[in-house]
């Protein structure tokens, strides 16, 4: 690649990544934050609810996990990309240490709520099994439902944000609510599968 032959900020992301081995990883790493810090910062503000001094937090230990692990980095992927499954995976490791965090009572959840709940006794259950099965799903299909039905950003938000087309926003979003629906089929009585709009 011929790594030492020009100035930093001319180095495409994935030969940053390889330079995270040479004696020029701090530069590197400098150069890697400057152009992606906003951004995945931005991601986890959006993940955690406008917890902006968390969201910082977990950028500086995004960061210090990029250089941790850049040895398993592939060259021939999009470093944003690996990037943000490392995002994804922080996230889902974060929501797994707080047993009582509540699905959010905004309208998507409400109107699931209303449809799902009418024959349960346990509600509570119902919230715990919705949980679950939503910290089940691949990292990719979770932060994307995360975004649209607990955060309620929209399909173009979510694309920019995941760098994806809206279409596999969609896509991502119809095997996720599929998914959810039939984990919690025992909770759908009324075989209601029109519970969640991709629109």
């Amino acid at each position: 690649m011929g790594l030492f032959r020009k100035d930093i900020a001319s180095f495409s992301d994935e030969e940053l990544m390889v330079l995270l081995a040479s004696k020029r990883r701090n530069e590197a790493l400098t150069e890697l934050h400057s152009r992606y810090a906003k951004r995945i910062l931005g991601f986890f503000i959006r993940m955690f609810k406008g917890d902006q001094a968390k969201a910082q937090d977990f950028t500086q230990d995004l960061f210090l996990k990029v250089l941790e692990k850049h040895a398993q980095f592939n060259p021939e992927r999009k470093f944003y990309t690996w990037m943000y499954v490392i995002a994804s995976n922080m996230c889902k490791t974060e929501f797994r240490k707080l047993p009582d965090l509540q699905i959010p009572e905004n309208e998507t959840m409400l109107s699931i709520g209303a449809k799902w709940n009418e024959n349960i006794a346990d509600k509570m259950l119902f919230q715990s099994e919705l949980k679950k099965s939503i910290e089940q799903l691949e990292e990719y299909h979770q932060a994307t439902f995360v975004l649209r039905y607990m955060q309620e950003l929209s399909i173009k938000e979510i694309a920019v944000i995941t760098e994806v087309s809206e279409g596999t926003v969609k896509s991502r979003l119809f095997y996720a609510t599929k998914k959810i629906t039939a984990k919690l089929e025992l909770f759908n009585p009324t075989n209601e599968n029109d519970l969640f709009k991709i629109q």
